[in-house]
């Protein structure tokens, strides 16, 4: 009997990109190929990229070069290329990287373990593949799975592609328009998910509160969050990725109101200076910002809120830098990213006037994390001593110790909470005492389960 076709799949960047590996390795499986973990052991090696910012980029460039070396050492056949940086330069890839034996651009990949085949066999002449890597996507291209993530929780994307015009973003040209999965796909996939034993969904999109808007002319968020919460297994439902400005009262009522809600909002406003805001074409002032970030707060009691920020964009001067560090410092982001200005070929910021040196992007950054991590070190240590739930996650070896995470972490993202050796197993929902914070995590110990009261005989 022939050994089965080995193939192992490295994937970078976001939530949605994650989805996309899952899906190419369901497609895998279904073909009968074996999916390993290490590129050591596969015959070949699918490398899903990430084209966002040069830093991505490059990190996609440095994997597959990293992964192409095993050609010559070892026993691997082949490298491919997928996801966001080959569909935007699939050109290029396939005249500067020749290590590269395939190239895909965004698409179902349901052909991607075809072209597998004919690399092992030796009948795949380079490049012959490039146009063949399945179907375009479809509202059922996420069904079939091969879940990467622990058993605690899996990512749910809701729809394709953004219809905003941000002038530092280049995701619309890679990914298109916003395309809204219908309701009745999404709570299957959910249902199927609940099967597998996830214990929370985390919801995302390129803007999930999009959500509707092209097949109903109508903001459906809310009503798709109802329908999740209705699937039997799913324990929490985590919502990333919301558009400032188009937070309903229907969605706060949701995150308040419904058991299954994390009290959580990931919502990315980039600057609070009102030029800034218009240079960056969000469609919002500062003043609308200000007033959703306050609306989380009064709406949602004990919410945590998430968002990041981008520093050193075109034309910023130090008035709108200041503002920038006066939100962080009144508003007290429980979770915040910030990160420089990426100059991106093919966007309006690219060549606007004013662009800021990156040594000054870079010191705004360090010097808003700086106030960022005394926020968060007064969140943390407001926690000490609070038993909160968790959903446990795996084990770090390094550590030694359980890893967790409680509402106001978003898997990946944020933070963790660790706990003893022993003391639970992924996918696991419990109870947690916080008994130290630190500035990115803390330590915790399973609190003792309440005795049940002596019945009578």
């Amino acid at each position: 009997m022939n050994e089965a076709i080995r193939v192992s799949l490295i994937s970078l960047g976001c939530a949605r990109n994650l989805v996309d590996s899952e899906v190419l390795l369901g497609h895998v499986v279904e073909e009968g190929l074996q999916v390993v973990k290490e590129p050591g052991d596969a015959d070949v090696v699918v490398v899903n990229t990430c084209g966002f910012i040069d830093t991505a980029k490059q990190e996609s460039i440095d994997t597959i070069l990293s992964v192409a070396k095993l050609k010559d050492d070892g026993d691997l056949k082949g490298v491919i290329a997928v996801g966001c940086l080959a569909q935007r330069y699939g050109d290029e890839l396939r005249q500067q990287v020749p290590e590269l034996d395939a190239v895909f651009g965004l698409s179902d990949y349901s052909g991607v373990p075809a072209v597998v085949r004919k690399i092992v066999n030796g009948s795949e002449r380079r490049w012959v593949a490039t146009v063949d890597g399945g179907k375009p996507k479809g509202p059922r291209s996420d069904t079939k799975r091969f879940l990467l993530t622990p058993k605690s929780f899996a990512y749910l994307r809701i729809s394709e592609g953004c219809d905003h015009t941000c002038t530092f973003c280049a995701i619309p040209k890679m990914r298109g328009r916003n395309r809204s999965k219908p309701i009745d796909v999404l709570v299957d996939e959910a249902r199927n998910l609940a099967a597998a034993g996830v214990q929370e969904l985390v919801v995302v999109a390129e803007d999930s509160t999009a959500y509707g808007l092209d097949t109903t002319r109508k903001r459906q968020i809310h009503v798709l969050m109802e329908k999740l919460g209705e699937v039997e297994g799913i324990r929490w439902i985590r919502l990333m990725y919301a558009y400032p400005h188009t937070v309903a009262p229907e969605l706060t009522t949701f995150l308040r109101e419904h058991p299954k809600a994390v009290k959580y909002l990931d919502i990315p406003i980039q600057h609070i200076s009102g030029p800034m805001l218009k240079a960056m074409k969000r469609g919002v002032s500062g003043e609308q910002v200000r007033g959703i970030l306050d609306r989380l707060r009064s709406e949602v009691p004990g919410i945590a809120v998430r968002s990041t920020l981008i520093a050193g964009f075109p034309g910023e001067t130090e008035a709108d830098f200041q503002a920038a560090r006066d939100l962080v410092t009144s508003y007290r982001f429980e979770r915040l990213g910030v990160f420089p200005y990426s100059q991106e070929e093919g966007t309006p910021a690219f060549d606007m006037p004013g662009q800021v040196p990156q040594k000054v992007a870079e010191a705004r950054v360090a010097e808003l994390m700086e106030l960022q991590r005394g926020v968060m070190r007064s969140f943390h240590e407001s926690l000490v001593g609070r038993t909160l739930p968790a959903v446990v996650d795996g084990y770090d070896a390094d550590a030694k110790r359980v890893v967790a995470r409680t509402w106001a972490d978003a898997p990946e993202v944020d933070g963790r909470v660790l706990l003893p050796k022993g003391c639970a197993e992924p996918g696991q929902m419990v109870d947690v005492t916080i008994t130290k914070a630190r500035d990115y995590e803390f330590e915790g110990e399973v609190a003792a389960a309440k005795a049940k009261p002596k019945q009578k005989a």
